[in-house]
């Protein structure tokens, strides 16, 4: 059987759709899975043992995810046409653009969420706007046919022997064994909160003598650098210096994450890292950690205390 799944975002998107397609190949444990995305997530996505497959997305009118050149859309269609999928699942959003344009890759069966409910109600499913980004998946799921025995929600973010050895390695150059990360970046700047917010919470951090490790794309270096000038020393700006394999590992060993609303977040969650997350995306109930008792999400467009914050990272800190 093979099976196509189209969700062309980004690493935090992906995470939270992997527990639905782990359930997918727990009971289609002979299928063939072929996740269609963004082709600068190949090497991430392929990291997860019951994914076999990667093509890449060019794009198409409507999304934002990147430009589009129509001779690779063409080429994409009609490479599509070839794959003959058994059955191809929109897990991207709620449909109102890609749903007619999978439809041009003929796939026996095309399935997934619509915003419309007088579609075939056995193969599309109505957009829950409620629902966990986790559950929506599931839900996605049982709506067609999917059973739901022995359903995981536990996201997983998989690291290698070797990334491990590296990791090691470049403590040791750096000088950090106990340490709390910052991830203070985020794609948009309208997710951002507020570096002076997160130098205050870096400040209180202090009296636990922990080294602050701050992490962050090659395009958020100097946002990081901003913030390690507000917090002084006892601090290391690791942005653009990471790998998926020594992001993991620096997240996973810290004694916590403090982070804005982003895909670090949710490497948190699959990794059981303790976190305080500042969601500023209107939506913490959606995206937050399902796990509270190890992760806190504050939404940042509502007004927020800064000592509630720090009860909480007592909480954590005096706890571990």
């Amino acid at each position: 059987m093979k099976i196509g799944i189209f969700r062309a975002l980004y690493l935090g998107d992906i995470l939270c759709s992997i527990p639905a397609i782990r359930h997918l190949k727990y009971h289609y444990p002979d299928s063939c899975i072929y996740y269609i995305g963004l082709p600068h997530l190949r090497d991430f996505v392929m990291r997860f043992s019951f994914i076999d497959f990667y093509i890449d997305f060019p794009g198409c009118e409507g999304l934002p995810e990147q430009e589009v050149v129509e001779s690779e859309v063409q080429r994409f269609i009609r490479e599509g046409k070839e794959e003959e999928f058994d059955l191809l699942i929109q897990m991207h959003g709620n449909g109102t653009i890609v749903n007619d344009f999978l439809g041009q890759l003929e796939a026996k069966r095309l399935v997934g969420f619509s915003p419309e409910t007088n579609l075939d109600p056995v193969d599309w499913f109505p957009y829950p706007e409620s629902a966990h980004e986790v559950h929506r998946h599931f839900q996605l799921l049982k709506h067609i046919g999917i059973p739901a025995e022995n359903f995981n929600e536990q996201l997983e973010y998989p690291i290698f022997v070797g990334e491990c050895q590296d990791f090691e390695a470049l403590k040791e150059v750096y000088g950090f064994s106990e340490y709390v990360v910052f991830h203070v970046g985020a794609k948009s700047e309208l997710r951002r909160w507020p570096i002076q917010n997160f130098a205050l919470l870096a400040k209180y951090l202090k009296k636990y003598n922990l080294k602050i490790v701050c992490t962050g794309t090659t395009a958020e270096y100097a946002h990081v650098k901003e913030f390690i000038n507000l917090i002084g020393e006892n601090c290391i700006n690791l942005a653009g210096l990471t790998g998926y394999g020594s992001l993991g590992c620096i997240i996973r060993d810290a004694k916590l994450l403090v982070s804005n609303c982003t895909g670090v977040s949710h490497i948190a969650a699959a990794l059981k890292t303790k976190s305080i997350i500042i969601s500023l995306d209107g939506e913490p109930e959606r995206w937050g950690p399902l796990n509270m008792d190890l992760h806190v999400t504050f939404n940042g467009l509502e007004p927020l205390s800064i000592e509630s914050i720090f009860r909480r990272i007592d909480k954590f800190l005096q706890g571990s």
